[in-house]
């Protein structure tokens, strides 16, 4: 076997016959590799592009360039973001919610505003998704204790958990949250 392998390779023929297999090969491997880089490059891979389809934050000066949260958190040389820098826009949610309250013959009924620093892609995916949203709420409120509610600290940790309930039921539908708070137009526990 080793005679038959020394007999091609000596044989000039046979060995530029295997050089051209060889670097056929190779051309083929780094075009196909090349063609794959392209194509990952085009369809945003490495991220250098902005992804448009999620929402972009709206600063409240026109000169500034719209830009994600999630690239404020990434970037380490961006600032820190700052509600104060950005355009809030509220979509208060028509009728209040009621609910009866966890371990109690109380009930809740408060009427909620979403604010959001986000384009109006945001506030269509609120509209599109009010039923969910809605029902998403009123599961949260069943599930709060009237003891909790009766105190400014328990509505402020109310807040919080609704805005991730919210984001939970936009990011399920759309991919993306966007609501920064929820704030209360109206409050009564009875």
């Amino acid at each position: 076997m080793a005679d038959a392998i020394e007999t091609k390779l000596s044989n000039p023929a046979q060995n530029n016959r295997f050089r051209r297999m060889i670097a056929g090969t190779i051309f083929v491997v780094l075009l196909s590799s090349g063609a794959m880089a392209a194509g990952y490059f085009m369809a945003n891979g490495f991220g250098w592009q902005k992804d448009t389809a999620k929402p972009q934050l709206v600063a409240k000066e026109k000169t500034a360039l719209p830009v994600g949260l999630s690239d404020l958190k990434g970037d380490r040389r961006a600032p820190k973001f700052t509600e104060r820098a950005f355009k809030a826009t509220y979509y208060p949610i028509e009728g209040p919610f009621t609910s009866n309250l966890k371990h109690s013959n109380s009930f809740a009924q408060v009427s909620i505003s979403i604010a959001t620093y986000y384009d109006d892609r945001v506030l269509e995916n609120i509209r599109e998704h009010e039923t969910a949203i809605r029902s998403a709420v009123l599961m949260t409120l069943a599930e709060q204790e009237t003891e909790m509610l009766s105190t400014q600290a328990g509505k402020h940790q109310l807040q919080g958990v609704l805005t991730s309930t919210i984001n939970k039921v936009l990011e399920e539908k759309t991919g993306f949250g966007g609501v920064n708070n929820v704030y209360f137009t109206s409050f009564v526990v009875q």
